[in-house]
Parts: C-alpha cells; structure tokens; sequence
C-alpha cells in the first residue's frame, strides 16, 4: 500500500469521526490561542519599552559629583560636567556609533503665552535643556537648526517675515530689529500627559499636535516665579514649536545646544561654553551595551539607560515562564488527543486487520494514523492562531476606547511575526503527532489473525 492510499482511508476516518476528533483538538487550539496571543503581546510591549520608552540602542552618561550630605542637604564637593576631552573619549569606546552632547540651561527661566490656545496668557516656570540637532535630524529635519541672525529694522512683527520677530529696544519704543525665532521641541511624553490627564484637572482644551506647530511662546530666562534672581537682568527670547520628540525632555522645553551654550555663556562664563551636563551615546547595535555601559563606568561615569536592562530581563523572564506554562498546557492537552486516537484504534481493530490482510504494512498503518494526528494539529492550530487574532483585534480596540491618552501608548499593543504565526501551527503538530504515539503503536501492534477472529 502506498502513502496515497493511508491518507485516503486517514480522510476518510476524519470525515466520520470528526467530532470527536474535534472534541480532541480543543485543548491544542486553546493552548496555542494562548501562546501565540501572550507571545504577540510580550513582542508588542517589548518593541514600545526597548524601541520607544527604554531605547536599549541609546543610553546617557553623565558624570556624578562627589557630594557630603549634611542635615538632608547635599552639598558638592566636585565638579559634574564632561569637558570636551571626556566626549572624545567616549567617541572611542568600541561599539559606540556617535557621541551627542546635551546641557542643561543653568539659569531660571520663564514662559508666557498660550492666548490663541486658552483664550489668555499662561505663564510657568520651565525646565530648558538643549541637544546637538543631528540627534533628532531623523525626526524633524532642519527645522531644529539655529537660524541666520538677521540684521532688520522693524516697527511690528509682520515687518520680519514668517520666520522672525520684532524685538523692540524698550517698552516705550517704536523701533527694534527682527531676529529670529529660536526652534523647540517638547516630548511626546508631556503632550499626552497634558491631553490625559492636566487639561482635565484644570478644565483646559485638548491640543491637537499638528495644528499646534509654529506655536510661539516668549521666553524670559534670568526671571522666576519662584525667587528672584537680583546678580544681573534677563533675556528675552521668543520660541517657536518645530516639533515633538522622545528624545526632548520629559517635562520642558528642548533647544539646539547652541542657544543655550549662548546662554549660559551669557549668564556665567566662558567656561560655560564646554560644560556639558550629559551625552546620549548611540550604539551600532543594542548588544553593544554591555560592552559599552563597562567602558564608561570605567571611566568613572554614570550610565542611565533608563531601566532599559531592568526591563529587557523582566520581559524575557515572563515569556520564558509563558513558554513554560504553555509547554504545560500543550502536554496536557496531548493527552486528550492521545486518548481520542487510542479510542479511535481501538473501535477499528477489525477494519486495520482487513486492511494488514490486503497487504498494508505496520508503515502503512502508523502513516494513517499519524496522518490524522497531523490534520488535528493543523486544524487545531489554524483556530488558535485564528482566535490569538481575533483577541488581540478585541483587546486593541478596548485598550483604545477606555485607556486612551496614556504617555507612549502603541498604535497595537502585539506584535505578530509570520514565524509567531508558523510556530503556533507547528507546535499544535508536534503536540497532536506525539500525543497519538501510543495509538500509533497500538495499531500496528496486533497480528491481523487475532484480530479477525480473536
């Protein structure tokens, strides 16, 4: 007998006894619903945390200060900035791609603005850091680039164009020279924690992202809410959003580097110019990190990946025990197709002896049977993956409708690779083949003699 034929008669027997052969299946198809569904999802948060909240590609390195802690003030006995010497040495760590330096704004500084948005002037003390451009190159293009001055008499704002304003000399003059509106960007993180959670508290409206780019707002740095600052006097800037960035800082406004090395300089000294508070260095590859995060360390600096390493572990940790428990739930539900099979061979006793009578062979027998293990796999597996999908579909859209506006929240939250996909088929086949192994040895185990007549 050939391969052919003992899948004609495997048809056959599934056509008659489908439903308890179905029956069999269930366990499979839910284990593998399961797998693949809690599978997709670890991928999914995997890609969010690793890709978007904790880039593993990307860390900071700063460089901390000794301090003395003195009745729950600490006080610093040392300098906590990186000179230009330590950004190259940095450039020449193994694994590192390239070196973005970023520094903090050291002098107080505040906003007002907001009329066209809230129907008035809002005013907030603000948070001002300022990045190397080239490090959200990729996200807003030129946009984030410090602007040509201008050299411009003007009386208004319309005087300078779309791209600059009328700085007067004083309140009471008429006349003043146009310059250029300083670029931001703000974090995506704070946009969503505005839209969640602020705007509600304080009754405000909700922002749309695109319609609010080319918002401006003045910026008075040397001013605070807070105290005043009585060594020199202010200056007055105004800003204008170009965009929304991961990589601005969570709560504040983000400038080119060289507005506030400009700043900073202006409010300080020269030595401000190349004191850098951090750097972000960015990696060829995420596995460069261990190698890399040493490499710092060693030179006596702070490595922030952000719980980056935290998180990678803890999620490798739950998928290995949902492998584990799925591995549980597949041999549990092997059982049943065993059992199912061995029923199964049992009932044809006679019908296996007819056909060992006509010339099958043990081979022949084992192919039928297994052949039917094979298409409960295949179905079995077909409807778990088909009801991971459609669970995932569901969970989505609740996701969307009762937890919507929270910071970094994915279009999905699964991730669903075409071998997640075969993986799931796969192991229902493993599952049911090995499952019907006892019924396998049964069938071709009786002499067809004491079959017929035993």
């Amino acid at each position: 007998m050939s391969l052919r034929p003992a899948l004609r008669l495997a048809r056959l027997e599934l056509r008659r006894g489908w439903r308890r052969l179905a029956v069999a299946g269930i366990g499979i198809a839910l284990a593998v619903a399961s797998l693949v569904f809690l599978f997709a999802l670890g991928f999914g948060l995997r890609a969010t945390l690793l890709g978007e909240v904790f880039p593993l590609d990307r860390l900071e390195v700063a460089k901390e200060a000794s301090s003395l802690d003195l009745l729950g003030v600490r006080l610093p006995l040392g300098g906590d900035t990186l000179d230009p010497a330590m950004i190259e040495q940095l450039r020449q760590i193994p694994g590192v791609r390239r070196v973005y330096p970023k520094m903090k704004l050291t002098v107080p500084a505040v906003a007002s603005g907001g009329s066209f948005v809230f129907g008035s002037a809002l005013q907030t003390e603000l948070v001002v850091d300022g990045i190397d451009p080239d490090l959200v190159a990729d996200e807003v293009g030129p946009a984030f680039r410090m602007p040509t001055p201008m050299d411009l008499v003007c009386h208004r704002d319309r005087d300078c164009g779309d791209n600059a304003y009328c700085a007067l000399a004083g309140p009471a003059s008429l006349n003043g020279s146009c310059r250029p509106y300083i670029p931001v960007l703000v974090s995506h993180y704070l946009l969503e924690l505005y839209n969640g959670s602020l705007r509600r508290a304080y009754h405000l409206p909700q922002l749309d992202p695109e319609r609010v780019i080319g918002a401006t707002v003045d910026l008075t740095v040397g001013a605070s809410m807070l105290r005043a600052d009585p060594r020199r006097g202010v200056a007055r800037e105004r800003v204008r959003l170009v965009g929304f960035s991961d990589r601005a800082i969570p709560f504040g406004l983000t400038l080119p580097i060289d507005a506030v090395r400009e700043l900073n300089v202006r409010f300080g000294s020269a030595r401000a110019a190349d004191a850098y508070h951090s750097a972000i260095v960015e990696l060829f590859s995420p596995k460069d990190a261990g190698q890399v995060i040493a490499a710092a360390e060693a030179l006596q600096l702070v490595v922030s990946d952000r719980g980056a390493r935290r998180a990678a572990g803890l999620l490798t940790l739950v998928m290995a025990i949902v492998a584990a428990v799925g591995a549980a739930v597949l041999g549990v539900a092997a059982t049943s197709v065993a059992h199912a099979l061995f029923l199964s061979v049992e009932g044809r006793r006679r019908e296996i002896a007819v056909l060992r009578a006509l010339g099958a062979t043990r081979g022949d027998i084992r192919g039928m049977v297994v052949g039917e293990a094979v298409a409960i796999g295949l179905a079995a597996g077909a409807a778990g993956v088909a009801i991971a999908a459609a669970g995932a579909v569901v969970v989505d859209r609740l996701a969307a409708r009762w937890v919507s506006g929270l910071p970094y929240q994915p279009d999905s939250l699964f991730l669903v690779e075409p071998w997640l996909i075969v993986g799931g088929l796969a192991i229902a086949v493993v599952a049911a083949v090995l499952g019907a192994l006892p019924a396998v040895r049964r069938s071709a185990g009786p002499d067809p003699a004491t079959s017929l007549w035993g």
